[in-house]
């Protein structure tokens, strides 16, 4: 049988020597970098496809070039956003963070 060493070993884990101006300055840098890598992946409204096709649906509905029922539309308009959904990679920047 394999005899067990029960050694007690104290662990230091840092929190009660951490510096809290070490920690907030830590805490900035990650906070730039996940704001970097978020703006990275973001687009503008103009070259989203789900704003333009709504704004086009909503365009044929008001002047009434489409010849289908309101609730037709409404149901396909839908549908079709939930396909366009599916594509959607990134989100959308409405207004430009400056």
């Amino acid at each position: 049988m394999a005899e067990h060493n029960e050694r007690t070993t104290e662990v230091d884990d840092g929190a009660a020597t951490m510096n809290p101006l070490r920690l907030l300055r830590i805490y900035q840098k990650a906070n730039r970098l996940v704001t970097l890598i978020e703006d990275a992946n973001v687009k503008s409204l103009w070259t989203s496809k789900t704003f333009w096709f709504n704004v086009l649906t909503a365009g044929a509905e008001l002047s009434n070039i489409l010849p289908l029922p309101p609730g037709v539309v409404l149901i396909a308009s839908s549908l079709i956003n939930i396909g366009l959904r599916f594509v959607t990679t990134q989100p959308v920047q409405v207004f430009p963070k400056h």
